[in-house]
C-alpha cells in the first residue's frame, strides 16, 4: 500500500462525526485497534534562518542524540497572493455538512463531504474556470466514511455502514467508483477497510483481501478483474513501486498514483513477486521471510527506491528487488510499536511517530538496513502525519513543525501545514490561511475562509471544504 496514503485513511476512519474536523492521531489509535481485531485478536538568508530555528525551539525539544547540522538548500520565495476568503463557494452544499476533504490533480480538484444527516456527496472543480466539473453527486446515507482516493481514472469513495442505502448490499463497507470526467457511478464493490490492502493506479485498482487470501487487479472503468492471485499475501504486502521523490506528499495530505507500472506482492510463504499491473505477469520472483508482527499484530511494508522494506515488532527487513542481494534482517534500536514507519530520507531512512499523547509525541528516524536510530525529536502538540519533501520533513499538526532530514529544526508553524510545489508551505490555522517562506521565516497572511476539513492545492490554487461548500482561492502567482 502507499504508506502515507494508507496511514492517512487509517487515522481518518472513525472521526468523521467530530466538529471541528477530526484529529487524525486519534483515528490512528482507533484504526490500530480495528486492525488488531481483524488480524488476530491502520518541511537562505543566514540570519533569518537562525531566527527561524530559534523560533522552532518553542515546538521542538532538543535532540535525544547529537546530530551534525546539515541544512538543505531552502527554496526561493513564493509570490503569495492574498484572497477574499468570504467569496461564495464554487460548489454550495445542499445542506449543512459535518466533514469534507479535497484532492487536487493538476488543474482539477475533487471533494467529498458528509452532510449532518449522513448523506455522502462527491463533486469536482475545474480550477482554470473555478466552475464545477459536473453537478455534485449524492451517494445516499451512510453511518461513517473512510474518505476517498483519487487517480486520473477514478474517484473511489470508501464508504461505511450503508444500511438502507440502495447502492449498498447488506450495509457492507463499499467502494463506490465515480468517473472523474462525468461524475457518474461506474461500479461498486463490497470490501473491508481493515482487511484489505489497496494500490490505486491511473487505470487499475490492485486490492488484496488478506484474510480471504485473494488479490485482484480491477479495471477502473468496469470494476472487473484483469487478473487474480489466489496465493495468500501477507498483511501490508501489496505495494506500489515508487522512488523516494514519488513518495513526497505535496499539495495536501493525499499521495499521487504511482507511475511505475509494477506491483509487488509479498506472499505469506516468503515469495516476493514483481508483477505487471495490467497483465499480472510475474516479471521477477525473489524470496524474503515474512517478519512476524509484534504484540500489536501490526506489520508495515513499503517499496521505495528499488527496495522492499518491512517493519514488524522489533524487527526490520530489506530486500533489493533487482536481486543483487539476499534479504536482510535487523533488530530495531528504538521501540516503534503501534506506529506506521514511512520513508523520509534517502538510503532507507524511515520516520515513525510514537508516544503520541495528544499533547506531545516523539519523531524517530531509523536506518531500515541496520535498525539503528538515526535521530529522535520530541514534538509539542499532536502529530497527524509526517510528510517528506525535497526540502525536509513536515510534521503535520497544530502546531506543525518543519525539520531537515537530519532532524535539524527549520520552522514552527501555527496551524496545520502542507507542502506546495515551490517548496514553501501553506498553513491553515485559527488566524486563517497563510503562506510560509521557508528561507526567511516570513508568514504572509492570505485569507480567512471558514475551513471545515482538509484542503488541497496545486501551484497557484487552493481548494477547501468550508461551512457553506467547496471554496477555491488563488493563493500564488
Amino acid at each position: 500500500m502507499s504508506t502515507e496514503l494508507e496511514r492517512f485513511y487509517a487515522r481518518l476512519a472513525d472521526r468523521v462525526d467530530a466538529v471541528p474536523p477530526p484529529e487524525l492521531s486519534a483515528v490512528r489509535a482507533r484504526a490500530a485497534q480495528r486492525r488488531r481485531r481483524s488480524f488476530g485478536g491502520l518541511l537562505a538568508a543566514g540570519a533569518a534562518v537562525v531566527a527561524a530555528l530559534l523560533g522552532a525551539q518553542a515546538v521542538l525539544a532538543p535532540a535525544a542524540t547529537p546530530v551534525r547540522p546539515v541544512l538543505p538548500a531552502l527554496p526561493a520565495a513564493t509570490e503569495f497572493t492574498p484572497f477574499d476568503g468570504s467569496v461564495a463557494p464554487v460548489i454550495r452544499y445542499a445542506s449543512p455538512a459535518r466533514f469534507g476533504m479535497t484532492a487536487t490533480l493538476g488543474d482539477r480538484s475533487y471533494a467529498m463531504w458528509m452532510a449532518e444527516d449522513g448523506t455522502e456527496w462527491v463533486g469536482g472543480v475545474d480550477l482554470a474556470t473555478a466552475k464545477p466539473l459536473w453537478p455534485a453527486l449524492s451517494l445516499g446515507k451512510f453511518g461513517d466514511t473512510n474518505g476517498f482516493e483519487v487517480s486520473a481514472g477514478a474517484i473511489l469513495l470508501l464508504t461505511e455502514q450503508g444500511f438502507d442505502n440502495p447502492l449498498i448490499k447488506d450495509g457492507s463497507d463499499t467502494i463506490i467508483a465515480v468517473d472523474p470526467a462525468t461524475g457518474k457511478i461506474m461500479w461498486t464493490l463490497p470490501y473491508s477497510f481493515n482487511d484489505t490492502d489497496r494500490v490505486l493506479y491511473d487505470d487499475t485498482l490492485v486490492i488484496t483481501w488478506v484474510q480471504r487470501g485473494v488479490t485482484e487487479a480491477l479495471d477502473l472503468r468496469t470494476g472487473k478483474a484483469r487478473w487474480t492471485v489466489s496465493d495468500r499475501v501477507a498483511q501490508s504486502g501489496t505495494n506500489a513501486v515508487r522512488t523516494l521523490a514519488e513518495s513526497y506528499v505535496v499539495g495536501g495530505l493525499i499521495g499521487r498514483a504511482p507511475s511505475d507500472r509494477r506491483v509487488v506482492l509479498h506472499l505469506a510463504d516468503g515469495r516476493v513477486q514483481v508483477r505487471d499491473v495490467v497483465s499480472g505477469k510475474v516479471e521477477r520472483e525473489l524470496a524474503a521471510p515474512v517478519l512476524s508482527p509484534g504484540p500489536d499484530l501490526l506489520r508495515q511494508e513499503t517499496v521505495v527506491d528499488g527496495t522492499l522494506y518491512q517493519f514488524a515488532g522489533a524487527k526490520v527487513g530489506a530486500l533489493r528487488l533487482d536481486g543483487s542481494a539476499a534479504a536482510s534482517e535487523a533488530t530495531l534500536q528504538a521501540t516503534l510499536a503501534g506506529s506506521w514507519p514511512s520513508p523520509c530520507a534517502a538510503g532507507g531512512v524511515f520516520c515513525a511517530v510514537t508516544n503520541d499523547t495528544g499533547e506531545s509525541a516523539q519523531l524517530t528516524a531509523v536506518d531500515a538496513h541496520s535498525g539503528a536510530t538515526v535521530w529522535q525529536r520530541d514534538l509539542k502538540g499532536m502529530v497527524r502525519g509526517v510528510l517528506p519533501s525535497a526540502v525536509g520533513l513536515l510534521a503535520v499538526g497544530e502546531p506543525s513543525a518543519v525539520l531537515a532530514v537530519d532532524g535539524t529544526p527549520l520552522a514552527a508553524l501555527d496551524g496545520q501545514a502542507m507542502w506546495i510545489e515551490s517548496g514553501n508551505l501553506l498553513v491553515i490555522g485559527q488566524a486563517g490561511v497563510s503562506g510560509h517562506q521557508l528561507a526567511t521565516g516570513e508568514n504572509v497572511a492570505l485569507g480567512r475562509p471558514a475551513v471545515t476539513g482538509y484542503c488541497s492545492a496545486n501551484a497557484t490554487m487552493l481548494t477547501c471544504p468550508t461551512k457553506d461548500g467547496i471554496g477555491v482561492y488563488r493563493y500564488a502567482r
